[in-house]
């Protein structure tokens, strides 16, 4: 689709077309589309069966066999129209053993599926880290404890020098706030750890130290000075419905927990600040000189965005007044946090792409207007400056 046209107040409007070489792609994680037999996610699943619920759980292990069906699916998406697919490298894949351990059949259906690319006029988008870690890793602490970041290192070392000869696109990790926030203070993704206020802190602090070790180890390698690194970071404010305290308070505190200026302000600043409510001051956990000096450690900025979801008095998610659509999940539509989400992250000053934006609809009863609203939305933002180069639906399949 080349330009979208958005209805106002009865009347339309033409937006612009999209710019020349902008991506338009789709996103999908590979273990989420395949599940494996060696990944943290696989043994949580299996182990706490996703609240009980064995539909969710069969989806997850069963999920869509991308790592199956790479050609048909690779198809579909070039038949959408899409000149983009951002997908996952899968550590548990590469490595199932434990450190030091390769297995060559992995390397090898990760060449066939950028082969796959190539041949559908997909460019490739990677990301390093999409939640998922080898349970050998998991064992060892996971990202909770720092003497383990040099093997996340040596593993994106080994990918690079697999395939960066391949890949302009590189993220380190996906929503590294998503992963500390709802693994270790909500509890219902893996590791499964429950109000580790403290320890979801750290487990973040040491994600932004890998990323930052990450960048500067790829771009010592040979082709790592031509490779475009970036991170995928989830923009995601919380709002209250109405003014009750304890939901004015809630929303505060998950807005800083899933850490959107958290993480702007270090990429920005070199300075890593947590705090808690059982914390009168927010702590200083790390600062890092090169940022601090004017170090850029990202070429690009990946902007997941969904929703700003509102919270009602009950502590129910949903719409902020009668005519809002919501999504399957209680999201309300809000086409123009996608645009506030873009300003915020053009304060880094590198080009931005919209990594994963996309709504859980299983009867599609919102999927047209949801696009239009909030491509138009990205439009107006190309239009007013803002440096966007591309954007990622998720997601192809809908597997949970």
């Amino acid at each position: 689709m080349q330009g979208i046209e958005e209805k106002r107040g009865g009347t339309d409007r033409a937006l612009q077309h999209f710019p020349e070489h902008f991506l338009k792609g789709i996103a999908l994680s590979v273990w989420q589309n395949s599940s494996d037999t060696s990944s943290n996610w696989t043994e949580f699943a299996q182990r706490k069966n996703y609240f009980g619920q064995g539909a969710y759980k069969d989806a997850f292990l069963k999920a869509n066999d991308f790592w199956t069906e790479y050609e048909n699916d690779i198809k579909l998406m070039k038949d959408l129209g899409a000149t983009s697919f951002r997908f996952s490298f899968e550590w548990a894949r590469f490595a199932p053993e434990g450190p030091g351990s390769v297995d060559p059949s992995a390397v090898a259906k990760f060449h066939q599926i950028l082969d796959c690319c190539e041949a559908n006029g997909l460019e490739p988008c990677a990301t390093l880290f999409h939640f998922t870690l080898p349970q050998w890793f998991e064992a060892l602490g996971g990202f909770a404890v720092e003497e383990n970041l040099p093997l996340f290192v040596d593993y994106c070392t080994l990918v690079f020098q697999h395939y960066g000869h391949r890949i302009r696109l590189w993220a380190t990790m996906n929503e590294p706030t998503c992963f500390a926030f709802v693994g270790y203070i909500c509890g219902i993704w893996a590791p499964g750890k429950f109000l580790r206020l403290t320890e979801a802190g750290t487990v973040l602090c040491n994600l932004l130290k890998a990323h930052c070790a990450v960048y500067r180890a790829l771009k010592k390698l040979p082709g790592g000075s031509g490779a475009c690194i970036g991170l995928v970071h989830q923009h995601i404010m919380f709002e209250p419905r109405d003014n009750w305290w304890h939901i004015r308070a809630m929303c505060k505190w998950m807005t800083f927990w899933f850490g959107t200026n958290v993480v702007l302000d270090f990429f920005k600043t070199g300075t890593f600040t947590w705090a808690s409510p059982f914390s009168s001051l927010a702590k200083t956990l790390h600062v890092d000189d090169g940022i601090k000096a004017g170090e850029l450690v990202v070429d690009w900025w990946g902007v997941n965005y969904y929703s700003r979801p509102v919270v009602h008095w009950n502590f129910a998610m949903g719409a902020s007044s009668a005519n809002e659509r919501v999504t399957d999940t209680n999201f309300r539509l809000h086409p123009q946090g996608l645009y506030d989400s873009i300003k915020d992250a053009s304060a880094l000053g590198v080009p931005i792409y919209i990594t994963e934006t996309g709504l859980a609809d299983a009867k599609d009863q919102h999927r047209e207007h949801f696009i239009r609203s909030h491509y138009s939305m990205l439009l107006k933002a190309i239009h007013d400056g803002f440096d966007v180069r591309g954007v990622f639906f998720w997601t192809l399949m809908g597997n949970i």
